[in-house]
């Protein structure tokens, strides 16, 4: 039976499934954080964080209905931390983590925060800033190799596309080759680099004015 494979925007009930494409995705950062498996509803509540601050910016690729891919790409990066506070969702994850909810210790929460720090001090830098973001994009290896991921990046590129930003940013793991090319495919060039605790990131940057995919 041929695959039906779908595009849509994140709703709150696929929070959970895109909790654990991240893990499927990502096991060497749950790894660093975590050091242990963790359930994908811990990722789920930092994902609605997302969801809350621009719905219009998450987006899920389905394969048969199953959610096997997102990618958030908010044109306003920097209202995130602000959507938190406001909405409390800070507070409801902070009550879970000490009520013992999560099942994690002081490590992933401390490591976390500092990263998350740094990230907003880097943004600072002017040359290498943009508030328009592919801020998180995955899919799950069981469904790779079935274009997922450039459906994904031409849909979030289109949505920022007509918010008017003048230039997109993200950041990959210098060792992970096949999203590099992926990004180059889609306009994206290297224009430096910034590390956090767990090791290093290349910036890449897309003017908007030169795309020929959004």
């Amino acid at each position: 039976m041929a695959e039906l494979i779908e595009y849509r925007h994140a709703t709150r009930e696929d929070l959970t499934a895109i909790g654990a494409v991240f893990l499927a995705a990502f096991p060497e950062s749950v790894e660093f954080y975590v050091g242990r498996p963790i359930p994908p509803t811990v990722l789920a509540d930092l994902f609605s964080i997302c969801l809350v601050a621009e719905p219009e910016a998450f987006f899920v690729a389905l394969v048969n209905g199953q959610v096997a891919g997102y990618a958030f790409a908010p044109a306003h990066f920097s209202r995130l931390t602000g959507t938190a506070l406001r909405h409390g969702s800070l507070l409801r994850m902070a009550w879970r983590w000490i009520s013992g909810q999560y099942r994690l210790g002081l490590h992933p929460v401390f490591v976390a925060a500092r990263n998350w720090l740094s990230l907003l001090q880097e943004a600072q830098h002017k040359e290498l800033s943009s508030d328009a973001r592919i801020l998180s994009i995955a899919v799950d290896p069981h469904f790779q190799g079935h274009g997922l991921g450039n459906g994904l990046m031409q849909r979030a590129l289109e949505y920022l596309a007509a918010q008017g930003v003048a230039r997109v940013r993200l950041e990959v793991r210098p060792d992970n080759p096949a999203a590099v090319h992926l990004y180059e495919k889609f306009g994206f060039t290297t224009r430096g680099q910034t590390r956090d605790l767990q090791g290093p990131w290349v910036i890449m940057l897309k003017d908007m004015e030169h795309d020929s995919h959004a």
